[in-house]
């Protein structure tokens, strides 16, 4: 009987070590880690050409929506950002350049953690325009 409790207590014991090591595991991850759209999501091509009318379209939804979070040149240094319990992506990294137009919609239609889903809260269009001019972030490398 007591080593039955014994084995207990250690087997609760280890499964709250494995649990708070793998929250600390996730604290520490950047906003992008493990974030990415299912395959046929990214393969998705994007309907709205990436003009000067567009991207002026996406900008507008982008500081309506987008801004208070990921800052006006989408560091994820916006004035919200401070609150969040995990930092806002940092869309000016090169790594957003080298995700589909797909993957970035996909995313923004789902949303995650402190993140909303924009499914409802925007057209498709809408958010298509706002991949657009998430695309002026970042720039392609030399």
């Amino acid at each position: 009987m007591l080593l039955r409790r014994i084995a207990s207590a250690v087997l609760v014991g280890g499964v709250l070590v494995l649990g708070a090591t793998l929250c600390m595991k996730a604290a520490e991850k950047k906003p992008e880690e493990g974030w990415a759209a299912p395959p046929e999501e990214a393969k998705k091509e994007n309907p709205v050409p990436a003009d000067a009318k567009s991207i002026a379209a996406g900008k507008a939804v982008y500081t309506q929506q987008c801004l208070a979070c990921h800052g006006p040149t989408g560091k994820g240094d916006g004035p919200a950002a401070i609150a969040l319990k995990t930092k806002p992506g940092d869309l000016s990294d090169p790594k957003i350049r080298e995700q589909t137009d797909g993957a970035l919609f996909w995313k923004i239609t789902v949303g995650r953690e402190a993140m909303p889903a924009y499914k409802k809260l925007l057209t498709d269009e809408q958010r298509w325009q706002a991949v657009n001019y998430i695309r002026t972030f970042a720039k392609k490398s030399a």
